[in-house]
């Protein structure tokens, strides 16, 4: 198992269990749910992870609770894939609370990242 499917395991035992890969649905669930996005590190020599939580309109502080707290809760701390594989990640950023038009919901997205290892 990689990091990323352990990443969205991890963050499914959260209070907010609909967690999906980006790229792996045509359609979003109901809100609330977490998408996680993989990507180019902005640091040399890392992988990037954007977690996007989407949650329906007037539920601010459950958004900004989640996505400021909940979610370095879960991933800041040590984390291991099935094979037993330990992984570090570490806060890169975010973008604050945004409309989202097309499903009518809000959305805020934190960045965490990982040195990339070598062989």
């Amino acid at each position: 198992m990689s990091l990323v499917n352990a990443i969205v395991k991890k963050l499914k035992t959260g209070s907010i269990p609909n967690v999906i890969l980006f790229s792996d649905v045509d359609i979003f669930p109901e809100p609330p749910y977490v998408v996680v996005k993989p990507e180019n590190g902005s640091i040399n020599n890392t992988r990037q992870f954007r977690i996007i939580v989407h949650i329906k309109m007037g539920k601010f502080d459950d958004l900004e609770n989640y996505c400021f707290n909940e979610l370095d809760n879960l991933l800041l701390n040590d984390i291991y894939d099935d094979e037993g594989n330990k992984y570090k990640l570490f806060l890169n950023g975010f973008t604050d609370v945004t409309p989202e038009p097309d499903d009518n919901t809000y959305f805020c997205e934190r960045m965490y990242f990982t040195p990339l290892k070598s062989n």
